[in-house]
This record gives structure tokens, sequence and C-alpha cells, in this order.
């Protein structure tokens, strides 16, 4: 199995977001800062290419849906903004 190449990157976020997580890797809730905020990047960036992934088959079947269909589907998986409109 090939090794994964890494690289570290500075990730800038509101005072209050950053407590948040060093609390939550202090009761134990991840390992690391870093691993608690990796893992939250691969987790968007996976979810990210699924979305296209999914536009990009529907472009090719011709489908086309209306956005009370995104704002439903969105709903759904969880990614709808909190406390706004679903666009």
């Amino acid at each position: 199995m090939r090794e994964m190449r890494k690289e570290r990157v500075t990730v800038t976020m509101p005072a209050d977001d950053a407590a948040a997580v060093r609390r939550f890797v202090d009761s134990g809730g991840a390992e690391s800062v870093s691993a608690y905020v990796a893992e939250a990047v691969r987790d968007r960036l996976a979810r990210d290419r699924a979305l296209l992934t999914l536009n990009e088959l529907y472009a090719q079947r011709g489908v086309r849906m209306d956005p009370e269909h995104h704002a439903w589907a969105r709903e759904v998986l969880g990614v709808a903004p909190t406390g706004g409109t679903v666009s």
C-alpha cells in the first residue's frame, strides 16, 4: 500500500470555534485538534465530491431538479444551512 503524502496547513477560525474544538478534544472526543480538523475537512471534501458526481450524473441523463427538490434533498442529507433558507 502506497503511503499518503501529508502536508501541514494553517487553519484560521473564530476563537470561540477553536476553543470548542479544544474542549472537545480535551474531553476525549478526538485524538488531537489536528486529527479532528483533518477528519472534518476529509468529510467535507468527500461530500463535495459526491455532490459533484451526483450533479454530473443528473446532467448526463438530462434530469433537472427544481429548487424545492434540492431543498428537500439537502435537508434530508443534513447539509441545509441552519437558521436560514435552503438554496
